[in-house]
């Protein structure tokens, strides 16, 4: 295994349990059409066949978006035949959504034993809300220099690190709020330094690898990453709607920005530009649980 440099957290991967690397090892891969649309973002401009040509390497992920396309989610079921299609009827917002659910299933869509999410997809129900907010709050704050996507990414992985902790924690306390002192008391790492550390072994570029390492940094401390406190207003957000965890999701529920006037200052987002914001996370979020039941 190659080795890590020092995170910036005071402890380092050198505290990391000889098991919990084992763990890690063990732990399937992202899919390489996560980069590959992630360097595809980063252009101004790219077409529906852009596209294609990038999710056709992953003849899994084309049977699974043609078989969403031909389902009733968009109105009468239809015979939809391509990638190109696929896009003009679904659009590609929603596709790229898909892609990354999809792509990133295999990782991330597993029960956790010991953390207080919905049982069966909470976990990764909220991992994907809170990857959506990300995005729409870096589109929005002036101060981020993060992508849209690429927020969207780091968001949608920023608690990659409770997939390793789960399986070392005593399964006998039942689900319950895991605080991250006693992560590091268990495994030598807390599940956002423990992610950083994942992340250079799938060799996952520094723009998702930080902003998951800072997700719980102070965001007013100069060395925390802006994508950091993305992430966090984006889990602010999406735990005032109970996305993923217990009890049911209700994107009614006013969002209460009181306490995340520091979060607001660092991406010198203002009070006047949060109502809209919050609305647009809110509009992204509508049938977030039916659209990747059936993805």
């Amino acid at each position: 295994m190659p080795i890590a440099t020092a995170t910036r957290n005071t402890q380092d991967w050198r505290t990391v349990r000889f098991e919990v690397l084992e763990r890690i090892e063990k732990l399937p891969s992202l899919s390489n059409v996560v980069a590959e649309f992630l360097e595809l973002a980063r252009k101004e401009f790219f077409t529906a066949k852009d596209f294609e040509a990038v999710i056709c390497k992953d003849q899994a992920l084309v049977a699974r978006l043609l078989r969403l396309a031909n389902s009733g989610i968009y109105g009468k079921p239809r015979s939809i035949r391509s990638i190109a299609e696929a896009v003009v009827l679904i659009g590609l917002d929603d596709m790229k959504k898909i892609v990354y659910a999809v792509s990133t299933e295999g990782t991330m869509r597993r029960e956790l034993m010991n953390y207080r999410y919905e049982p069966e997809s909470g976990f990764w129900a909220h991992a994907l809300a809170v990857g959506m907010a990300a995005r729409e709050i870096a589109n929005a704050a002036p101060a981020c220099s993060l992508h849209g996507e690429e927020a969207f990414v780091a968001g949608l992985l920023h608690d990659a690190g409770k997939l390793v902790i789960d399986d070392f924690l005593d399964p006998g306390a039942g689900q319950r709020h895991i605080t991250r002192k006693e992560e590091s008391e268990v495994v030598g790492l807390d599940h956002a330094a423990l992610a950083e550390y994942l992340f250079k072994q799938w060799n996952i570029p520094t723009t998702i690898s930080a902003p998951v390492r800072d997700h719980h940094a102070n965001p007013l401390e100069t060395g925390t990453h802006i994508g950091g406190v993305v992430i966090q207003l984006a889990q602010v957000v999406c735990a005032a709607w109970n996305v993923g965890q217990e009890g049911t999701t209700d994107l009614s529920v006013e969002v209460s920005l009181e306490r995340q006037q520091g979060v607001l200052a660092r991406l010198e987002l203002t009070s006047e530009q949060m109502p809209q914001l919050i609305w647009d996370i809110r509009k992204n979020l509508v049938g977030i649980e039916d659209l990747f039941r059936e993805a």
